[in-house]
């Protein structure tokens, strides 16, 4: 079921070929009940698809607001952080005593990050969300390149969560490793 919520057109294509080769195996063979069964068939794969559309899975959500963070941080949109931070989100390593809780700590180390070392690149080499009972945890490996630093490896872990609203946001930020630094 997971694979036709997250990807609905290739559950569409894959149910959809099973239907249209009973329809085929019909027409070719003059044989109604095969060419009903593969309506039948190619209509379940519309609906698969229609339901895949409709509904987001958690892991869904938080690749959306991954996205969003990273897009903002990217482009210092710091007002644009308070759409996917949770008001009392934690930063959880301490780096030189920088405040680490809350929007405002987040986005006042971003600025400070920014305005100490530009960002000209930066890729998402890797989104891996693993869902638990209460939230997502993600994992993003990303590639940067920063004027002053040069191209820097980083992997960190997010904990997003619906808030009692029902919108997803960041609760927790944790570094894991930087420029082959660990963290842990």
């Amino acid at each position: 079921m997971r694979f036709i919520l997250e990807h609905p057109w290739l559950a569409f294509i894959s149910i959809a070929a099973v239907g249209c080769a009973f329809l085929w195996l019909g027409v070719r063979d003059g044989k109604g009940l095969q060419i009903k069964a593969g309506l039948g068939v190619f209509f379940i794969a519309v609906i698969a698809c229609v339901i895949g559309f409709l509904i987001d899975t958690p892991s869904e959500q938080a690749q959306r607001v991954m996205n969003a963070f990273i897009d903002a941080a990217e482009n210092e949109e710091y007002d644009g952080l308070a759409n996917v931070l949770d008001q009392d989100v934690v930063l959880e390593d301490h780096w030189k005593s920088l405040p680490n809780h809350g929007i405002d700590s987040i986005r006042t180390n971003l600025i400070k990050l920014h305005q100490k070392h530009t960002l000209r690149f930066n890729a998402i080499m890797r989104i891996l969300p693993v869902e638990r009972a209460e939230d997502v945890l993600v994992e993003v490996s990303l590639l940067s390149r920063m004027a002053g630093i040069g191209t820097v490896p980083s992997t960190w872990r997010f904990i997003v969560s619906p808030s009692d609203d029902g919108v997803w946001k960041i609760t927790s930020i944790d570094a894991v490793e930087i420029m082959g630094r660990s963290y842990r």
